[in-house]
């Protein structure tokens, strides 16, 4: 029983907590490239790769005014970010790929 239980404890952790992750679109070493949208409003951000002329860029979603604030400091300071956001997967075609609304964001510091 003990056997049992010491293997049954760590799996039922795992299994809990699993599925907690809902971001698929996960992108890193991303330039903020524009910005639109009203104060208080969704925020639209597009974000390019870190190549000298992009050919496609990311557009998320956000109405966290701590994430805009963020976006916006990286923008300036020419800091690329790590994003993730809810949608269904990135997509790997098309001039603008819908990244979905924002769950996380890691704002770099010397890239």
């Amino acid at each position: 029983m003990k056997k049992i239980s010491s293997f049954m404890a760590p799996l039922a952790i795992v299994i809990a907590f699993g599925g907690v992750a809902n971001a698929t679109c996960d992108r890193d070493r991303l330039h903020v490239v524009r910005s639109e949208g009203a104060p208080g409003g969704v925020q639209i951000f597009d974000l390019a790769p870190a190549a000298v002329q992009p050919t496609y860029y990311f557009r998320f979603r956000t109405t966290n005014a701590q994430i805009v604030d963020n976006l916006n400091a990286a923008w300036v300071g020419r800091f690329t970010v790590r994003i993730q956001g809810n949608a269904d997967s990135c997509p790997a075609s098309g001039v603008v790929r819908e990244g979905g609304t924002i769950t996380y964001l890691f704002r770099d510091s010397f890239f």
